[in-house]
């Protein structure tokens, strides 16, 4: 037989080739070890951060906890009625990382399956109008923010829940505060419109109650969240049925302690046997039948949870996908019998299957997983100048087409700039210190040097495009650096990958001596003010990428940065660079 299938009721997991027996190489030590039944049970000595919760008496969040949430059920489905109620139906979340992309990917779940009903019964399910969309706010990125805090109508049918408490979350949080105010609510109602999700123990949890604020008592955040309190209580006001994804996700738990048959154990030897054989990145594919945002869910989780150890690709039209030496392919619903490695399942039973196997690879590789999760530059807010109000002195580039739009902000820019590219108000402009690029007279030869950079580090590199723009594939520029990257791919034939700047940690949990690093930053139409703040979210966005840029350099990394005084004719003009054009 080509491959090898593991599968628990629904839950499918094939590995084939190499692939296969990298796996089978470490699954011995695993039994040996008896890694299911120490996370089954919780065993503090796994690691030291579990070891040190221990002695401190503080609970953490483990991988596939669908236990200690459900007493959350009820008190979710009371809040969420008392917002209907008052006719608040949208929830907007201010969280980061791979809890906050769970909850995106529960509600979305949530969202088709209650389509596909509609669809097979010929009208709208009897829970259609009381679902509503939940968007995460995980940045200074303006845009996303103003969607919500611009739009009064959509403001005030907003809650709001607050699963960081880094200093970006708390500019998020201030701004719609002020905007909450400005829409003429009340203190008390204010009040009720956050939602705070916190360890009891963080100073943040206990400010959030004297301020009258409902809040949620949950362990300390780790990258394992999908099912913690952080990812569920978000969910849940936005709609989705948390009690029966509960149900659904305890279902597979008992093949996660037993030595055979484990889907969770034998994915994590897939991880942890490819990485110590050598294959030290791993390309995420999916075809029609795999779950919406389950691969954005799985990309963080994975460099997070492996300490950078394994670098994750999530496939999109152009990027690479035939396994090379260093790479493996892991398709979600794929083929068993041509892919690397395949998974497939209900979306509950794999948001337990993947945070176990990324705990079991964890092992494998010797890496902490509850250590706390490293904090992206964003979290640490960086000196910005204080500015007058307006568009030119905030840093916002004027709208497209508009007379006077202003140059690139001042102050340093990742390295020296090397040439602008364009007209006034509408060029890129491109910086770097790196010697190995300072010959390129235009962007197509600036792109030709990063692509081929990456494509020469011994068939073993990689091109990290960090975007500090606005990630909205419809409203944003989430399309256009998606196409950027594909066509980058097929130039260098190394793997390209895609990290928004607000999202998770760019840089710190990644393969140091490989990146070559593309930023991306770009001039914005319309800044906020943070309200007791003497700086704009356009401005921290552009601070967090120079510190982001200087700490890549820092660590001998190339690193080019493109500024966009215009983003949507800078990213044009990247695209056709990124073709071979002038």
């Amino acid at each position: 037989m080509s491959f090898t299938s593991v599968v628990s009721g629904e839950t499918s997991i094939t590995a084939r080739g190499p692939i296969r027996e990298a796996a089978e190489r470490v699954l011995g030590r695993l039994w040996i070890d008896q890694v299911p039944v120490r996370l089954a049970s919780e065993d503090a000595a796994l690691w030291p951060s579990s070891a040190a919760a221990a002695v401190e008496g503080r609970a953490l969040c483990w991988p596939g906890q669908p236990g200690p949430a459900r007493a959350l059920t009820g008190r979710i489905a009371a809040l969420r009625g008392e917002a209907r109620e008052a006719g608040v139906t949208e929830v907007a979340l201010l969280g980061r990382g791979a809890p906050a992309r769970a909850a995106d990917l529960i509600v979305r779940h949530a969202l088709d399956r209650e389509a596909a009903e509609a669809a097979a019964g010929g009208t709208r399910s009897a829970g259609a109008a009381r679902r509503s969309p939940l968007t995460v706010l995980d940045g200074p990125e303006p845009g996303a923010l103003l969607r919500v805090a611009g739009d009064r109508e959509r403001l005030l049918r907003t809650l709001v829940v607050v699963t960081g408490d880094d200093p970006a979350t708390d500019m998020l949080r201030r701004v719609l505060l002020r905007a909450f105010e400005e829409a003429g609510l009340s203190p008390g109602q204010i009040a009720r419109r956050f939602v705070i999700v916190a360890d009891p123990g963080a100073a943040h949890a206990k400010d959030a109650a004297e301020a009258g604020h409902p809040v949620f008592d949950a362990p300390r955040p780790t990258v394992f969240g999908a099912l913690s309190p952080y990812a569920l209580v978000p969910a849940g006001l936005a709609g989705a049925d948390v009690g029966a994804l509960l149900d659904e996700a305890t279902a597979v738990l008992p093949s996660l302690t037993r030595p055979e048959n484990n889907p969770g154990l034998v994915l994590g030897a897939i991880l942890g046997g490819a990485v110590r054989a050598g294959r030290e990145s791993v390309v995420l594919g999916g075809y029609a039948a795999a779950v919406p945002g389950l691969a954005d869910w799985i990309a963080p989780l994975l460099a997070e949870g492996t300490g950078g150890r394994l670098l994750p690709i999530v496939q999109r039209g152009g990027m690479p996908v035939l396994p090379t030496g260093d790479m493996f392919l892991v398709t979600l619903d794929g083929r068993p019998r041509q892919d690397d490695a395949t998974v497939s399942g209900p979306p509950a039973a794999q948001l337990v299957v993947w945070e176990y196997a990324v705990a079991v690879a964890a092992y494998l590789l010797g890496v902490d997983p509850l250590g706390p999760p490293v904090a992206p530059a964003a979290s640490v807010v960086p000196a910005v100048p204080v500015a007058p109000a307006g568009p030119a002195a905030s840093g916002a580039s004027a709208p497209p087409g508009a007379p006077g739009a202003p140059n690139t902000p001042g102050g340093d820019t990742g390295g020296g700039a090397l040439f602008s590219d364009g007209d006034p108000g509408r060029a890129v402009e491109v910086h770097t210190s790196d010697a190995a690029f300072a010959g390129a007279g235009d962007l197509p030869a600036v792109l030709d040097a990063v692509a081929g950079r990456a494509g020469s580090a011994g068939g073993r590199g990689h091109l990290s495009i960090v975007a500090y723009l606005d990630p909205d594939e419809a409203r944003g520029q989430g399309t256009q650096v998606r196409r950027l990257a594909g066509l980058l791919a097929a130039r260098c034939a190394r793997p390209v990958t895609v990290a928004w700047g607000c999202r998770y940690p760019a840089f710190g949990n990644d393969h140091q001596e490989k990146g070559v690093y593309l930023m991306v930053t770009g001039n914005v139409v319309r800044d906020v003010p943070v309200p007791d703040r003497h700086h704009r979210l356009g401005a921290v966005q552009l601070a967090q990428a120079l510190a982001d840029a200087r700490a890549a350099r820092g660590g001998g990394r190339p690193v080019v940065r493109l500024h966009l005084q215009n983003r949507w004719s800078g990213l044009a003009r990247l695209l056709d660079a990124a073709r071979g054009g002038a």
